[in-house]
């Protein structure tokens, strides 16, 4: 069973408030549809099987050892440049301990879920049948597969025992989206249209971060759209001129 539905404040119009409503989340973009990801792909697919039956199976053998050597150095070389990323931004002060110390969490997890996917799918395809190039196939899809479970599940893991600078930074603006909210008492439908208004995305998340008064800067970037939707509301409709 989740947890209870609490109650923050009644509105103007004496409907219900809840606490859940009040939350600000990052708006995500429109996810992409599988007939995008399809007219994309086609023709990329289509000019990479025409390269691969006109540069033929020669030169396609040698850039399949050329991969195999070069597969764990790309790993290495990828979790070095986002930790040497990573450590730049906590020296500017833009991300916390705490979300460094996340970060080459989740960091190390892609390098060890990588090469063990890797080994562990060209030596199950190896049982099965004898294809260098399938085999190399077998460790890339293992290699992505694996490293993306583990990422997954240790993010999930560490979530449930500390909060990333992310939602810090949106627990800040929730409050102060909270307190303005009960005090023009808005109701469920103006709320929802503030929250569209302020169209909280990473960038905000971002410069709040860099503030020093927080609760400040979340405070005046929240309260414009909060009275836009009062004066609204007070306006009433226009009177019809005659």
């Amino acid at each position: 069973m989740g947890a209870p539905v609490q109650t923050a404040y009644t509105a103007y119009d004496g409907t219900v408030v809840t606490t859940e409503a009040l939350k600000l989340e990052i708006i995500k973009k429109k996810a992409v549809s599988a007939n995008d990801i399809a007219r994309l792909a086609a023709p990329k697919t289509a000019q990479m099987l025409y390269n691969v039956l006109h540069i033929g199976p020669r030169i396609i053998l040698r850039s399949a050892f050329q991969l195999l050597r070069a597969n764990m150095a790309t790993r290495i070389i990828s979790v070095v440049v986002l930790l040497v990323i990573d450590k730049f931004s906590l020296i500017r002060g833009r991300i916390s301990v705490k979300q460094f110390v996340i970060n080459v969490t989740l960091a190390l997890m892609l390098l060890v879920g990588g090469t063990a996917g890797w080994m562990l799918g060209s030596h199950v395809l190896s049982l099965i049948m004898e294809s260098l190039i399938l085999g190399i196939l077998a460790g890339l899809i293992g290699a992505g597969v694996l490293s993306a479970i583990l990422s997954f599940l240790v993010n999930k893991i560490i979530h449930l025992f500390v909060t990333d600078d992310t939602q810090d930074m949106l627990d800040i603006y929730s409050q102060a989206f909270a307190a303005f909210a009960e005090e023009y008492r808005l109701n469920n439908e103006e709320i929802e249209q503030a929250q569209d208004n302020i169209g909280m995305c990473k960038q905000m998340v971002k410069d709040i971060f860099v503030e020093e008064d927080k609760p400040a800067f979340a405070a005046a970037t929240i309260e414009p759209h909060i009275v836009e939707q009062a004066e609204i509301r007070n306006s009433g409709p226009e009177e019809e001129t005659i």
